[in-house]
């Protein structure tokens, strides 16, 4: 089965064997996960920026560019033999690259002389199995309820009862709660690193585009130029933001305990050393959860 889990400002995927398992068993994902990634904000930055590293897993793109979800679905699949119809499995937060890669995935299908029009599976929040507790739940992103799903089943495994705090950063930082009935009850949205430091490009006149890696886990405090102010500011909106709402959210069910923080995305490792414990991270939390869940 090929998952692939598309955000707002690049997409994830990869392959996982199913064959033989009663259950998905929370193992770490054991292929390559193969990202392609956009400016999330739509627009063009007229300003340097330094090249992102490009590596055999990642291909930066611009959200149009057919020829990236030409990339992104040729090497998933070469993995697969070519006349195996594994099917695909999709969570989409933006309709612009779902359309993208479901055509990708039509003009590879066709190539391999192995289309099946029932092969793609468009994952929605009826799919992802959990009670959710909001005011509009066909709102909620589907990243955020398959990585309560997957934070969920992680608790499960743990033989935890106590509500969940699920963090997850990336374009967007959401920061959700879980309560003790295994509930989805909504949470907070912040922009992430990635985007807070492309907003602050494009609406200012004198400040730099910095790339994302440039945010680490510490960074000095004054900065001292420009570019370290930016990288100080971002890097304290991001771990006090999340530790501000984690507090937030222990106070207000405090007899609970301390409910645990499950971290995942691309810049949850930054954030993971600033939140008290209990706190863990979990690589794809999104893929796991979609792995876990049952689209039929």
């Amino acid at each position: 089965m090929f998952l692939v889990d598309i955000g707002n400002s690049g997409l994830r995927a990869c392959k996982i064997n199913c064959e033989g398992r009663k259950e998905f068993d929370f193992a770490t994902i054991s292929s390559p996960v193969y990202k392609l990634s956009w400016s999330s904000i739509g627009q063009e930055i007229s300003k340097h920026r330094k090249p992102p590293d490009a590596s055999e897993h990642r291909l930066w793109t611009h959200i149009d560019d057919d020829q990236g979800y030409d990339w992104l679905v040729h090497q998933v699949t070469h993995f697969k033999p070519s006349k195996d119809p594994s099917p695909w499995r999709i969570a989409s937060v933006n309709r612009k690259a779902l359309d993208r890669l479901l055509g990708a995935i039509e003009k590879n299908s066709k190539r391999s002389d192995r289309h099946n029009s029932s092969s793609v599976q468009i994952v929605d929040r009826r799919s992802v199995g959990i009670n959710i507790q909001v005011d509009y739940p066909d709102k909620v992103g589907i990243d955020r309820l398959l990585a309560a799903k997957a934070a969920i089943h992680w608790s499960k495994i743990q033989g935890l009862d106590k509500p969940l705090i699920v963090v997850q950063a990336g374009t967007a930082l959401t920061v959700d709660w879980v309560d003790s009935q295994r509930r989805f009850q909504g949470g907070s949205i912040l922009p992430g690193v990635g985007l807070a430091l492309q907003y602050l490009a494009a609406g200012t006149d004198q400040l730099p585009w910095l790339p994302t890696d440039s945010i680490d886990r510490l960074p000095r405090l004054p900065g001292k130029n420009t570019e370290e102010a930016i990288a100080a500011g971002v890097h304290a909106s991001l771990v006090g933001g999340v530790g501000y709402l984690v507090e937030r959210y222990r106070a207000e069910d405090a007899q609970s305990g301390q409910a645990p923080v499950v971290i995942s995305g691309g810049d949850g490792r930054l954030v993971l050393e600033h939140i008290p414990a209990p706190a863990t991270y979990i690589d794809n939390l999104v893929l796991l959860g979609l792995a876990l869940c049952d689209p039929s």
